[in-house]
């Protein structure tokens, strides 16, 4: 945890709480999709739509991650002025 509040020292209290969750969110995503292929293992007509959901978590995340610093930056910019 010393090196996330070391590289978010520049930050405001509210967007570096704002960054380290979309952070958090965004592994959760990527473990619950791991899981879920693990889980179904090869995809067949009975697992299709799992898999399917398994992928859209994976693909998902990175937007979720990019909104939340767009957010975060946004945050902090509107604080400093």
């Amino acid at each position: 945890m010393r090196l996330f509040s070391s590289l978010f020292d520049s930050l405001g209290e509210e967007a570096g709480v704002m960054l380290l969750g979309t952070l958090r969110t965004c592994c959760a995503m990527l473990l619950l999709s791991l899981a879920v292929l693990l889980w179904i293992g090869e995809p067949g007509p009975r697992t299709i739509s799992l898999y399917r959901m398994a992928a859209e978590l994976e693909s998902s995340s990175a937007g979720v991650l990019l909104c939340g610093n767009a957010a975060a930056l946004f945050l902090e910019q509107f604080h400093r002025r």
